[in-house]
């Protein structure tokens, strides 16, 4: 019998199989459908070409804690691959029932199928069927750009699923397909599937009314959708266990059990978006900062961090954030005034935990208020007296030294003319001429206004920032020296504070401690490496002197329980709109600010106090998630100064260590009786003093008003 033309068979077979989309069996059949398959872009071998072309291969970023435990996801796509051998057999049976009966026999194509999905087309009038394989499946998710379910589309898919099959295994591809499929709500592949449908269910604890859902939500993602089309969802299972029974996978009564169960009533969210503020940090500083190894650029490190599969292991402790949380949310009443806390441990400079508000979850307001990124934060009061005590330590100061804390005050310094209406004074008493001890002890404003000018305010901005101040900080502001400073966030104080209960070594605070790509490669790791900021000794006695601020000045109600030694600085600003304490054991450290966020009014009254300052409620709360976090540690020692390396004491004006100038009036002439120094006689030899700093000029105004302990 004579064969008939060729085109006459290509042409039979393009109208046979043209609705249905199968041109695979053209490829095996005629060989010029190769013509129509075989183009430039589908040549060569089809394994790489999958890899290359998968726009949907990309896998989040997962966040873990400093303990290894899952945190969060971060990414526009949820797609994490498992090994087939990771699959449950039951949700195997459902995709395989569901989705192509005949997978481990056919070559890539259903010759049944192909003829079913002709005849359900014809009966239609157009093409609703395709009968794919899930080999084919693979090919188009893949692969295939053309969204038309027209010839062209279905010839390539057919003829490339033919050549795949003789590539790879079937467990390869069916562990590819398991991997790649898309469920719906973000989800791609059986793993973030179960995850996201089934509130972070494990893979292999799913049930096998789980597996069912799933395998039916295949061929029609939104359309049988649990949460926003149940009844669909609900008949589409039955189907799915309906086929698993005919295929023998299942009995008839495991079907009439698993068709009854309630389906999952939580949405995953649409994005994956950080759920806390911990996150949201780590997130920023991975797309801001190319030193995490995600790249040079901005869309780079995007990209990377959407789609790059990396693991990220943070410094993030559990527990001492939701001790942290419980301190600020059981110590304060609610209001309107908000607090914030950023804990550290000195050693390595590992930010343990952030709580940015009482009573308050991510999702109430995003902005942190323990980091207050950019130009948004908070002047810091009298804590930054702390600052200006290293920097007039370094420069020859001694703790030993008297200071005239006379309020009110304004400078006279030799040389520089000021409105006698710049002035400040002391938020309470303790005025008079004192030791530096004292004054910082029960933060004596008139003293560090002057103190501030003798050590030279330049100097003072040069120490915050070696320190840990990474907010602008303004070297013309002449009461930069008690706290009316630009603004600074707890992370900031923590960061400074930590520094001193390191011996001076500054680590700067670390979220994130190791990046791993997709393979396991570490592109990042935090090699706890700190920077010598300033001298043990001056640390040691900053440390010393910030003793007595708890043990017996301005921040008492920080005293921690059995006798634990700490050290810290209350702070208070003008009119009662921030209040701090920052604080320290060997162990941790801990900042916290307390205040209005919109800034509209300060706090003259909230619950039992009247006005709030530092040594208020937030000495109360910083008191709380202290003791709490260290209970059952060792109670540890901090290193003491040697007190054989203090100057001689002398007395200090805004002039300078040694000079007599006084704003108070008191001593207006250098040939005056200088008042009486507190400390040693000085030996035959005295230490050279440092000669006044000449800064510039203060603008004109008044000095913001008090500020508080």
């Amino acid at each position: 019998m004579e064969r008939p033309p060729h085109r006459l068979v290509r042409l039979v077979v393009i109208l046979v199989l043209g609705g249905i989309g199968i041109g695979a069996c053209l490829a095996a059949l005629v060989p010029g459908v190769e013509k129509i398959a075989g183009s430039s872009q589908y040549s060569g071998k089809v394994g790489p070409l999958l890899s290359r072309q998968c726009s949907i291969c990309g896998e989040p970023t997962l966040v873990y804690d400093k303990d290894g435990r899952y945190l969060d996801t971060l990414g526009t796509l949820d797609r994490r691959p498992v090994k087939l051998n990771q699959v449950p057999k039951q949700l195997i049976d459902a995709v395989l029932a569901t989705e192509d009966q005949t997978f481990y026999d056919n070559p890539g194509v259903d010759l049944q199928s192909m003829v079913r999905a002709f005849l359900e087309n014809v009966d239609k009038g157009g093409v609703e069927q395709g009968g794919s394989t899930i080999t084919q499946q693979l090919i188009k998710n893949r692969v295939i750009k053309n969204p038309k379910r027209d010839l062209e589309r279905k010839l390539k898919e057919a003829a490339l699923a033919i050549r795949l099959n003789e590539e790879w295994s079937k467990n390869h591809i069916l562990e590819e397909y398991l991997n790649t499929v898309y469920f719906g709500q973000g989800a791609y592949g059986v793993k973030a599937a179960a995850a996201r449908f089934f509130d972070n269910t494990p893979l292999d604890k799913i049930t096998l009314a789980e597996a069912a859902l799933l395998a039916g939500l295949i061929k029609n993602p939104q359309g049988d959708n649990p949460f926003a089309n149940p009844n669909n969802a609900i008949e589409r299972r039955a189907n799915v266990l309906s086929q698993m029974v005919k295929q023998r996978y299942i009995t008839k009564q495991q079907a009439a059990v698993a068709s009854v169960q309630p389906l999952p009533k939580i949405p995953p969210p649409a994005e994956f978006r950080p759920d806390n503020y911990y996150v949201a940090q780590v997130r920023d500083l991975l797309l801001g900062d190319p030193r995490f190894g995600l790249g040079a650029t901005d869309n780079e490190r995007k990209d990377k961090l959407n789609r790059g599969g990396l693991r990220v292991y943070t410094a993030y402790d559990a527990r001492t954030e939701l001790l942290a949380q419980a301190a600020i949310d059981t110590t304060i009443p609610v209001t309107q005034f908000k607090a914030a806390m950023a804990a550290m441990d000195p050693h390595n400079g590992d930010v343990k935990a952030i709580v940015a508000g009482p009573h308050l979850t991510f999702n109430d307001t995003q902005y942190n208020l323990a980091t207050m990124k950019g130009t948004d934060g908070r002047q810091p009061g009298s804590t930054f007296k702390a600052i200006v005590l290293a920097a007039a330590l370094e420069n020859g100061f001694s703790v030993k030294d008297s200071i005239d804390g006379t309020s009110p005050c304004t400078l006279n310094i030799t040389g520089l003319k000021f409105d006698p209406k710049r002035r400040t004074q002391n938020a309470e008493g303790h005025g008079g001429v004192q030791s530096l001890r004292s004054a910082t002890e029960n933060s004596v404003n008139c003293a560090y206004f002057r103190l501030g000018a003798a050590v030279g305010l330049d100097k003072v901005v040069d120490m915050a920032k070696r320190l840990g101040v990474t907010h602008r900080i303004n070297p013309g502001n002449y009461s930069l020296s008690i706290g009316s400073s630009d603004g600074v966030s707890p992370l900031d104080m923590a960061t400074v504070f930590a520094t001193f209960a390191a011996d001076g070594v500054r680590h700067d605070p670390v979220f994130i401690k190791k990046v791993e790509d997709a393979s396991g490669h570490v592109i990042f790791e935090d090699k706890g490496e700190g920077v010598r900021a300033i001298d043990p000794q001056i640390a040691r006695t900053v440390t010393d002197v910030l003793r007595g601020v708890i043990t017996q000045g301005t921040g008492t109600r920080a005293r921690l329980p059995d006798g634990r030694v700490a050290a810290g600085k209350t702070g208070t600003t003008d009119r009662e709109h921030d209040a701090w304490f920052v604080g320290y054991t060997p162990q941790l450290v801990a900042a916290v600010w307390m205040g209005n966020p919109l800034r509209t009014e300060g706090m003259s009254y909230v619950g039992k106090f009247s006005p709030v300052f530092g040594g208020t409620w937030p000495a109360l709360m910083w008191q709380k998630f202290m003791s709490l976090s260290l209970a059952g540690q060792p109670a540890q020692q901090f290193f003491p100064p040697d007190q054989k390396l203090w100057p001689y004491g002398k007395y200090v004006s805004e002039n300078g260590r040694g000079k007599t100038a006084s704003s108070s009036g008191r001593f207006p002439t250098s040939t005056s009786k200088p008042p009486p120094f507190y400390g040693f006689p000085p030996p035959q030899s005295t230490v050279p003093a440092t000669t006044a700093t000449t800064t510039p000029p203060a603008t004109t105004g008044t000095v913001p008003g008090p500020t508080g302990p």
